[in-house]
């Protein structure tokens, strides 16, 4: 498997978990519920694909792009927190129900972890 590949499975997956994670939340905590599980998910996946095009470009690069990729993770990291900050001062969505969105992407990469390892043994 490409890392494309992963990336793009990992991402789908982690969507289909967001939106299953955005129902309950609909339920619990009505539209601001929603709008955090819906908002967390979507963060959660730009950031990975941000890492993962990051990590993919800076190996197939040479050192100068490798140098840079210490401040491109710290500018990475920042827009991850203004995003989420930008949704919580929004007043909008439910913190806890952002928590839930934003935890669906570990879920998936570890899924895909497992189910690689699994094939190759």
């Amino acid at each position: 498997m490409t890392p494309s590949d992963l990336t793009s499975r990992v991402s789908r997956d982690a969507c289909v978990l967001g939106m299953a994670v955005a129902g309950p939340a609909a339920w619990l905590g009505g539209l601001d519920g929603a709008l955090g599980a819906a908002a967390g998910a979507v963060i959660a996946v730009g950031n990975f694909r941000w890492l993962a095009s990051r990590v993919t470009g800076g190996l197939d690069a040479g050192s100068t792009i490798r140098a840079l990729w210490t401040l491109a993770a710290v500018l990475r990291l920042a827009a991850l927190a203004a995003a989420v900050g930008l949704v919580l001062v929004s007043g909008h969505a439910h913190p806890l129900a952002v928590v839930c969105g934003l935890s669906v992407l570990p879920v998936a990469v570890v899924a895909h972890g497992l189910r690689g390892a699994r094939a190759e043994a």
